[in-house]
């Protein structure tokens, strides 16, 4: 570590799938709304996992943890407006801003899916965020992740691959 992050101060994360972690303060992502039903969880932080995907970790209780991948990982044809002006995040044009789409793992991990209609968008410039909900019907809330090549000659051993983003009209 150098001298210039030791300087930094850290919080203290406890997490029940990493345990005890020290992360810099200035890296909590505070969500004055919450996420769509856990609306009094309102500070997490973001930590690296095998690429593509991070976790999104509460810091205030250990055993919440969403896994998550960048937005920009769906391509071009996820295209969603920015909340310009939302007051929650204070987001403006000039601002840069993440987009975190929510995975739900299943048992199986052919299975995983993304939730495209309710990204949270991070505004970088003061670390808040907001989970919007899209009416759109090209975004599904169980997109799947993980398409099987070869599915009709499906033997078991085909290899799986990240999805092209397509829209998926496999809505709730």
């Amino acid at each position: 570590m150098s001298e210039e992050q030791s300087d930094k101060p850290t919080i203290m994360v406890k997490s029940s799938r990493f345990g005890d972690l020290s992360v810099p303060a200035d890296s909590v992502i505070e969500l004055p709304s919450g996420l769509i039903g856990f609306s009094k969880t309102q500070r997490f932080v973001m930590l690296e996992h095998k690429p593509p995907f991070s976790w999104l970790q509460s810091v205030d209780e250990p055993e919440l943890a969403f896994v998550i991948v960048d937005g920009g990982e769906f391509g071009e044809e996820y295209r969603i407006d920015a909340p310009y002006g939302d007051k929650d995040i204070d987001l403006l044009e000039s601002d840069d801003f993440a987009v975190l789409v929510i995975v739900t793992v299943r048992p199986d991990p052919k299975d995983t899916t993304a939730n495209l209609k309710a990204p949270v968008f991070v505004n970088l410039r003061n670390r808040k965020g907001v989970q919007i909900i899209f009416d759109n019907p090209a975004f599904s809330t169980r997109f799947p992740l993980w398409v099987q090549e070869n599915a009709s000659e499906n033997d078991g051993s085909s290899e799986e691959e990240p999805q092209e983003t397509k829209s998926s009209s496999d809505d709730e």
